[in-house]
């Protein structure tokens, strides 16, 4: 694993503390595979859309999966403080306990990610909690989810608080009622809770087999351990930075709401406060942004540009203090929609990067281009309920010194789905998967071609959709004299039909969506690009041979 190896340690103590470091951290990357395996949702499954912990018995994170959804990674540790301080204190467990909730303000910031908990005892005494939250894609209320139409959590679906799905072993068949009678796919929606418990099992034993071979207070002062280097290593990245304040903001609009979200980075010493006040109040729109997940994405977009390296673990968290106005986009009240939170938050994002790149202008990226998520729902030939989940992504943005990438699920550390699945678990044809030539954004360093995908409906019955489209208002704009990317389009089949890139619809008998992704803006002046590098793009197609000549000056060989 990247990262523990440069804590300088090595006497036996310092060499066992990186050697269960590692294993803690194995641990979250086995329970996270066999979670992803034995999962029902399609964004689980194949969208790799979950997170996995090992915690101490105080909820404190000292193994994360680096296969874990930043936005996700530091909410399992946060949900576990809040459950054992406000619903089960640590002397309510027993073994065999597994604890479960998809309140949007305690843990993962929609309704859909749901958090599931077990504890670890070790003769009678809780030594650990291990975590597993995935997003299920069946969890009531609005058609496919991702929705931006509602206006209250309570039309996205069902909300559960926190509860005891088993209770030392035993199955609460009530609280399995009450799932299987609010959601259209009982099967599904049970089905992940039993998956993420399942990686849950894994992280228990493999808990205990550390506990059983070196013992409780050895795996107390491991952790401790682990919480004090990662919290060393930022402050010390914190320390040899220049102090003050820097401060961005970004303007964008969202399903006919305009925002605006404004940071201010502090860095004092080795602290760093990221504040967001001046950005937009919460709207009536399903757009809305608990604190959490506030909270996480900065800690994971300060951990890419200072410390990328370092290895999650929850002394990594504490040097860094966020606030945001309650009552704001970023803070939003209960009971606001947030099931589309992730376009918000991911305005907050470019903002900080660009803030943070005023100090670190080696580690910034020009400006991101999101995803789009087009879930499809409705019932098959058999008359079975469906869900499936296609969309777009728009990539890694330039930086500094390399190129972007098309097609990748960034900041969100998702992945594609495979074709071939979603046609088999859904009656849709996924028609097209192609790259769009003359679409990056010219720099320097260019950002990658956008991604085009295409639906159709061959069945004789309406699917319905609900779109969240990153980056459909504005072109994401370049960075140190990079030019424009471009905006996330959608587009019908039907000559008739405008299609809004946020927001509910229907794929009609016969009908073809087509979605083409935002593309990041580009990172440098694009006439400072080196000449062999574009005539490679003209040659894989990426470039047409006239954009070529106007944006980067290039001049084909002569026969």
């Amino acid at each position: 694993m990247s990262g523990t190896n440069d804590t300088g340690a090595t006497d036996s103590a310092g060499l066992e503390t990186q050697v269960l470091w590692n294993r803690l951290q194995a641990t979250a990357d086995e329970m996270y595979d066999a979670a992803e395996r034995l999962a029902y949702s399609f964004s689980i499954r194949e969208g790799a859309d979950a997170s996995t912990a090992v915690m101490t018995a105080d909820g404190d994170a000292i193994g994360l999966s680096d296969q874990s959804v930043p936005v996700l990674s530091g909410a399992l540790s946060r949900t576990t403080r809040i459950i054992l301080a406000d619903y089960f204190p640590p002397e309510t467990l027993e073994p065999g306990d597994t604890i479960i909730t998809n309140d949007p303000w305690s843990g993962g910031g929609h309704l859909s990610d749901v958090v599931v908990l077990n504890p670890v005892f070790h003769d009678g005494d809780l030594v650990s909690i291990v975590g597993s939250l995935g997003h299920t894609d069946d969890v009531g209320g609005n058609r496919g989810g991702w929705s931006t139409d509602a206006e209250q959590v309570y039309e996205e679906g069902l909300l559960v608080p926190p509860v005891k799905l088993y209770e030392a072993g035993e199955r609460n068949d009530a609280i399995d009622s009450v799932i299987r009678s609010n959601v259209r796919i009982p099967h599904q929606a049970l089905g992940d809770l039993e998956a993420l418990r399942s990686g849950n099992t894994v992280g228990e034993e493999r808990v205990r087999e550390i506990v059983d071979e070196r013992g409780p207070e050895t795996f107390d002062r491991v952790a401790d351990e682990v919480i004090t280097r990662t919290e060393r290593a930022l402050r010390e990245r914190f320390a040899d930075l220049p102090d003050g304040t820097y401060e961005e903001s970004v303007e964008f609009a969202i399903a006919d709401h305009d925002l605006e979200i404004c940071v201010a980075a502090t860095i004092d010493g080795d602290d760093l406060e990221v504040d967001f006040t001046g950005t937009s109040a919460q709207v009536e729109g399903g757009i809305n942004c608990p604190f959490g997940n506030i909270v996480t994405i900065t800690e994971y977009i300060v951990k890419c540009m200072l410390v990328p390296d370092l290895p999650n673990a929850e002394g990594f968290f504490r040097p860094i203090e966020v606030t945001a106005p309650e009552g704001s986009i970023l803070n939003c009240d209960r009971p606001k929609a947030t099931m589309g939170r992730h376009l918000t938050y991911s305005r907050a994002e470019d903002a900080l990067i660009r803030a943070l790149g005023q100090v670190v202008p080696e580690s910034a990226l020009s400006e991101m281009a999101g995803i789009q998520l087009a879930p499809f729902s409705g019932a098959d030939e058999n008359g079975d309920e469906f869900i499936a989940v296609g969309g777009t992504a728009g990539g890694l943005p330039p930086s500094a010194d390399k190129d972007g990438i098309p097609g990748v699920y960034f900041p969100y550390n998702g992945q594609n789905t495979p074709i071939e699945m979603f046609e088999r678990y859904s009656p849709l044809r996924w028609e097209e998967t192609a790259l769009v030539p003359d679409s990056e954004g010219a720099g320097e360093h260019r950002s990658g071609p956008a991604m085009r995908t295409s639906y159709h409906n061959p069945t004789e019955r309406r699917v319905y959709f609900a779109l969240t489209s990153g980056r459909a208002d504005d072109d994401p704009s370049g960075f140190r004299g990079g030019r424009p990317g471009n905006r996330a389009t959608t587009a019908s089949s039907s000559d008739e039909k405008d299609v809004p890139p946020n927001g509910s619809g229907v794929l009609e008998p016969g009908e073809t969506l087509t979605l083409v992704s935002a593309t990041p803006g580009g990172y440098g002046d694009p006439e400072d690009r080196d000449p062999e590098a574009v005539a490679e793009d003209v040659e894989q197609g990426l470039l047409t041979e006239e954009r070529a000549r106007e944006v980067y000056g290039y001049q084909p060989d002569e026969p």
